[in-house]
């Protein structure tokens, strides 16, 4: 074999694994609302599609769904329409700015997080479909942590929690994280501090949690970055487009597209996954006590 063969063969074995791969589930969280959360969801999948990653968003934020708009669009098709049957999973994709993909939360979804075996069957036979065409798929859950989503929240592959240095919000988010991690310790969890005024500041919050994570529930809150506070993302809010776009040499836009880089760095130490719709029915039956 000379070696162009070789390295042809290499190619396609590089190619078949990239599209045979399981795509990696990340679950975004607070522990209260009016951190961000939703805004960082956004803005970090386009930093990261930016990159070359295939990127799907899916809204669970149960009644205060809100990605399609910050995105420009709405009145579409959501993903309350797929669980009562009425529409396919496929058919609420829609295509962002940024050339992200996501689907759209909406009222509804307590069915969702408390379905019966045989919806809860469909629904990830039709995640199971389309996981492949994507690297990442975020989960934008609603703020604080609840029985009811627990199942899902407990199967992602990864997990960011984004908190602010306000008080309120810390305990919050160290209270959401204590009811996760009680149930499954060997969760990756890392902590993005938004609305900072400077590193140094982000960086003392997550100590802050960090102490606490290790020495109450024994886990290991992972540093990932301190997003600044900056009127460019109030503005882009405003405007229905993610920052990253709209104003890319924004403090924000710089400090995501940096935050996106380390991500994928932190990716490549992470062990292989396991399939997500196989650790939903895991904890699904597991917190059910079947």
């Amino acid at each position: 074999m000379n070696n162009d063969q070789a390295e042809k063969l290499r190619q396609r074995a590089v190619a078949e694994k990239k599209t045979n791969s399981e795509a990696v589930v990340i679950g975004v969280i607070s522990g209260k609302g009016g951190v961000g959360k939703s805004v960082f969801s956004v803005n970090f999948s386009v930093a990261l599609s930016q990159l070359g990653k295939r990127m799907l968003i899916i809204d669970l934020d149960v009644g205060m769904g809100n990605i399609e708009h910050l995105v420009g669009r709405s009145s579409l098709p959501h993903i309350a329409d797929c669980v009562h049957d009425q529409l396919q999973l496929s058919d609420a994709i829609f295509r962002g700015p940024g050339n992200i993909s996501f689907i759209a939360g909406g009222n509804g979804l307590s069915t969702l997080f408390r379905p019966d075996g045989k919806r809860l069957d469909s629904l990830l036979e039709q995640i199971e479909q389309i996981k492949e065409r994507y690297d990442f798929i975020i989960f934008d859950f609603g703020a604080g942590v609840t029985d009811d989503m627990l199942h899902y929240v407990l199967a992602v592959h990864q997990m960011i929690l984004v908190t602010t240095p306000e008080p309120p919000a810390m305990a919050d988010g160290y209270s959401a994280l204590k009811m996760i991690c009680s149930k499954n310790t060997r969760l990756s969890v890392s902590c993005v501090v938004n609305m900072t005024g400077n590193l140094h500041e982000g960086k003392e919050t997550w100590q802050r949690l960090s102490e606490a994570a290790r020495k109450y529930i024994h886990v290991d809150l992972k540093w990932l970055t301190a997003l600044h506070r900056d009127n460019a993302v109030i503005r882009s809010v405003r405007e229905q487009s993610p920052c990253v776009i709209r104003y890319p040499h924004s403090r924000f836009s710089i400090d995501m597209r940096l935050l996106a880089r380390a991500f994928l760095v932190q990716c490549q130490d992470e062990q292989a996954v396991s399939p997500f719709v196989l650790r939903v029915k895991k904890y699904f039956e597991l917190l059910r006590g079947k």
